[in-house]
């Protein structure tokens, strides 16, 4: 699938960087508001321990478009690693199998690409809004320490991202413009198993704040 997403993406942006003169190349500044909630099941006992958790990060992000005589943007955005949160709990012996300890989970989403659409919408007091469509790629990378000595492994993961916001250029650099944003992405649910047994059941979601500065070419 992630093959699959490369080889369109890369023949749409092509399409639409020849239809266009400009090709746009940035960075971007982001709040993340990242939501997950999951659970725990015990391959011993089928005990089930759920948890939710809340983290805001902030994060930088690079990106290259396509932009079209319309107004339209195709392009393709990379964070190197995004941090979805870590936890601790220290857990007594019991008849249910669980043992004694203390268990940090932690996990980061690692090569997050998003493949996106801007498309414009109407001009809002003087500022071009547009809505954007995206898919994204991570691969979630566990980072536990569970007294076990168990662990979980890695994940390839997909997410569907909308958006809103407003773009327009720079009164000063010649070719420079900017775009504020609002998106939330929803990961498709993640299940991974330890080399015991046990499985983690988990969904994720992102809420991001972005404001890009950009440069046609």
């Amino acid at each position: 699938m992630k093959k699959i997403i490369t080889v369109v993406s890369s023949i749409l942006l092509a399409t639409i960087v020849s239809a266009s003169a400009e090709i746009g190349v940035g960075i971007t500044g982001a709040i993340h508001k990242i939501d997950s909630s999951g659970s725990e099941t015990l391959r011993t006992s089928a005990k089930k321990t759920t948890a939710d958790h809340d983290e805001t990060i902030i994060i930088p992000e690079i990106f290259v478009e396509g932009i079209s005589d319309g107004g339209y943007a195709l392009g393709i955005s990379y964070i190197p690693t995004r941090e979805v949160g870590d936890k601790s709990r220290t857990d007594v012996a019991d008849a249910t199998g669980r043992e004694a300890g203390t268990y940090k989970a932690k996990a980061e989403l690692d090569n997050v690409i998003q493949v996106y659409l801007d498309v414009p919408l109407m001009e809002v007091a003087g500022f071009q809004s547009y809505g954007k469509l995206g898919i994204q790629h991570a691969t979630i990378n566990t980072k536990e320490s569970l007294n076990s000595g168990s662990t979980y492994g890695n994940e390839d993961i997909f997410g569907a991202s909308i958006g809103l916001g407003v773009k327009g250029d720079l009164t000063y650099g010649e070719g420079l413009y900017y775009k504020g944003e609002l998106s939330y992405t929803t990961f498709e649910d993640i299940e991974l198993h330890n080399n015991v047994g046990n499985s983690i059941r988990a969904e994720l979601d992102s809420y991001a704040a972005k404001f890009s500065v950009g440069k046609r070419f």
